[in-house]
């Protein structure tokens, strides 16, 4: 299993079993808050701006809980895997 930070597309989960042919197992994407910054790009000279999740960080533990953190002050979120992604990675 693999746990890729997909930053506004939140966390994806692959199993990786064979290299070659990837397949995402699952997914999550957090919803916004009111703690949610906005971020801005300049689009000819003017500022774009969207509130939008940014997932930063995936870490892992033995009993399949992932904990993700949010760059744009959305926060952090605990997550267990479930479904095909809790048997592909052979938990109970």
């Amino acid at each position: 299993m693999a746990f890729i930070a997909w930053f506004n597309g939140g966390v994806r989960t692959l199993d990786i079993r064979d290299p070659f042919q990837p397949k995402e197992v699952g997914y999550f994407i957090p919803a916004i808050t009111d703690k949610t910054d906005k971020r801005c790009i300049k689009v000819d000279g003017k500022d774009r701006c969207k509130v939008a999740i940014q997932t930063n960080n995936v870490e892992t533990d033995d009993r399949g809980l992932i904990y993700i953190v949010d760059r744009a002050n959305t926060g952090m979120h605990i997550l267990e895997l479930a479904g095909e992604a809790r048997q592909v990675a052979g938990l109970k």
